[in-house]
C-alpha cells in the first residue's frame, strides 16, 4: 500500500543529528528545512501487514514465542500483526548523491530519512487500527527485530510474513539488513484489554551499551 507523507517531526530530526539543544545557526536551520522538503519529495513510502492468530499449544507463529521479551509482549494477545513499510529508493539514492558532494547535507538527509520512516510506521499503525474496525482491539508497542532480545536474524521470518519483497520492494542483504535502508519491520500484538507501553524506553534497546543519546542524558523516543 502507498501512504501520502505531508510531514514529520523536525525535533526528531535533531535527535538523530544529535544536536545538544544549543540554538541552531539560521545555515543549519535552512539546511534541516531544505533537506526535510527534499526527503518529502523523493520519499515513496509504501507499507504492507498482515494478521496471524497466535497458537499458544503449537507455538505458532514463531516470531510470538521468540525470546522473552515478544512473549511478554503478546501475553494477553489471540493474534499479532506483523508489518513492514520502508520509503523506497528515492531518498537511498538522494544520499548516496549527496555523499559526493556534500557529506554535510548527506547526514541530514539521513537523519530525516530516520524520522520519516518513523511518521510512515505510524500512520501505517492508525490506518492498521482503522482497518480491524474494532473499538474492542487495543494494540500493544511496535516490536523490531533488534529491539530487547528480538534477534536481527528475526528479520527473514518477519519479512516472509508480510511478503515484503513483493509488495513493497523491500529485501534484506546476507546480514540482515534492509534495503532500501531506510525501512522497517515490526509486529504489534491485538488484545482485547488496554494495553500498558511497557516496552519503550532504552532497557528494552540493543543499542543500551553504545547509544550516544543515553550517553549524553538524552532518549530518541518520543515523550
Amino acid at each position: 500500500m502507498n501512504l501520502n507523507l505531508n510531514t514529520f517531526n523536525k525535533k526528531e530530526v535533531l535527535q538523530y543529528l544529535r544536536w545538544t539543544g544549543c540554538e541552531i545557526p539560521p545555515e543549519v536551520d535552512a539546511l534541516i528545512d531544505d533537506c526535510m522538503a527534499q526527503t518529502l519529495s523523493v520519499a515513496e513510502p509504501r507499507w504492507t501487514w498482515t494478521v496471524s492468530p497466535i497458537d499458544r499449544v503449537a507455538r505458532t507463529p514463531a516470531l510470538a514465542f521468540t525470546g522473552q521479551d515478544v512473549p511478554a509482549l503478546l501475553a494477553d494477545c489471540d493474534r499479532v500483526v506483523f508489518f513492514a513499510a520502508t520509503l523506497g529508493n528515492g531518498l537511498e539514492m538522494a544520499i548516496r548523491r549527496a555523499q559526493v558532494r556534500d557529506m554535510t547535507r548527506a547526514l541530514v538527509l539521513d537523519c530525516c530519512g530516520s524520522a520519516a520512516i518513523e511518521a510512515v510506521c505510524d500512520e501505517a499503525e492508525r490506518e492498521i487500527y482503522a482497518a480491524l474496525n474494532d473499538p474492542a482491539v487495543y494494540l500493544t508497542d511496535r516490536f523490531s527485530p533488534g529491539y530487547g532480545d528480538l534477534p536481527i536474524t528475526a528479520q527473514p521470518e518477519l519479512l516472509a510474513a508480510v511478503d515484503g519483497p513483493r509488495r513493497i520492494g523491500l529485501h534484506l542483504t546476507a546480514s540482515n539488513i534492509l534495503t532500501p535502508r531506510k525501512s522497517v519491520t515490526a509486529l504489534i500484538g491485538l488484545a482485547d484489554r488496554p494495553q500498558n507501553k511497557r516496552f519503550r524506553g532504552c532497557a528494552y534497546c540493543s543499542m543500551f551499551e553504545t547509544c550516544a543519546y543515553r550517553k549524553a542524558g538524552k532518549t530518541c523516543g518520543r515523550e
